[in-house]
């Protein structure tokens, strides 16, 4: 895989655990982030820095098998806050649409990427057949568990023949939670992956074994403790330290759990 940020990596359970005198694999986790710019500023709440986010995560196998499929995912950056009222939105529906998504949502795209996923037979995690994906963020305005309050984003997704012997076009809402990091205010995406995706025929799991998306810097106003600023979609503001703590939790079907992190810049 050709990287295309600064590598940074933690890696989740990486040997083989011993059950019964018998050897299993399991799921295996890299965070990779390259930058959120522009430049190293912390940015503040009093005055948010608009930035870019490039982001990526790997999940491989201890055992170089089909990883076991996660189904939910919890994303955040430390003092990465997003301002979705700054930005245009268009309905989850709209979102959702197929072949391609509604036109209203153009304006409302706030990021882009791929998804490289290996699927197989459930009995067989030797089976590790190729469907790469394409990957946009649209800010939305409704949908699962999206609020007015705090917004969210539809992940879209498309591919077909070559890249995927299925023809898939459809979103997943990804609401925004706010959280916080090493103290500082922090926006966190959470979202589940829905079982037509993980499960895309009886007996056959697929697995997402590469993202790498970008948030883009984009721009708009809003208020921000009574003034009317310009502040980007995602905007920084604040840190603890000379480097920001990203965190990934990824939740597998069985409810296990893992949180993986790394920082930046590097």
């Amino acid at each position: 895989m050709r990287k295309i940020w600064i590598a940074g990596a933690v890696a989740a359970l990486a040997a083989a655990v011993l059950v019964s005198g018998a050897a299993y694999a399991v799921n295996t986790y890299v965070v990779d982030i390259a930058s959120g710019g522009p430049g190293n500023k912390a940015g503040s709440a009093a005055k948010p820095l608009p930035v870019f986010l490039n982001f990526g995560y790997e999940v491989g196998d201890s055992e170089n098998l089909r990883p076991s499929v996660i189904n939910q995912y919890f994303i955040a950056a430390e003092g990465i806050k997003y301002f979705p009222k700054a930005r245009p939105t268009c309905t989850f529906s709209q979102a959702d649409e197929s072949p391609a998504y509604n036109s209203k949502c153009k304006a409302a795209k706030v990021g882009k990427g791929t998804i490289k996923n290996a699927f197989g037979a459930a009995d067989n995690r030797n089976a590790k057949a190729p469907c790469d994906v394409k990957l946009t963020l649209l800010n939305i305005s409704n949908g699962p568990k999206v609020t007015k309050k705090r917004g969210g984003m539809a992940i879209r997704i498309d591919t077909g023949p070559p890249d995927c012997p299925l023809e898939i076009h459809g979103s997943l809402a990804a609401p925004i939670y706010d959280v916080k990091i090493q103290g500082i205010p922090t926006s966190e995406l959470r979202f589940k992956v829905p079982d037509s995706l993980v499960h895309p025929a009886p007996g056959v799991d697929n697995s997402v074994i590469d993202v790498v998306s970008k948030v883009l810097r984009v721009t708009g106003k809003v208020k921000v403790h009574g003034k009317k600023l310009k502040v980007g979609f995602a905007s920084a503001v604040g840190r603890k330290g000379p480097k920001r703590t990203v965190r990934v939790t990824f939740v597998d079907e069985t409810n296990h759990r893992f949180t993986a992190f790394t920082t930046f810049p590097k």
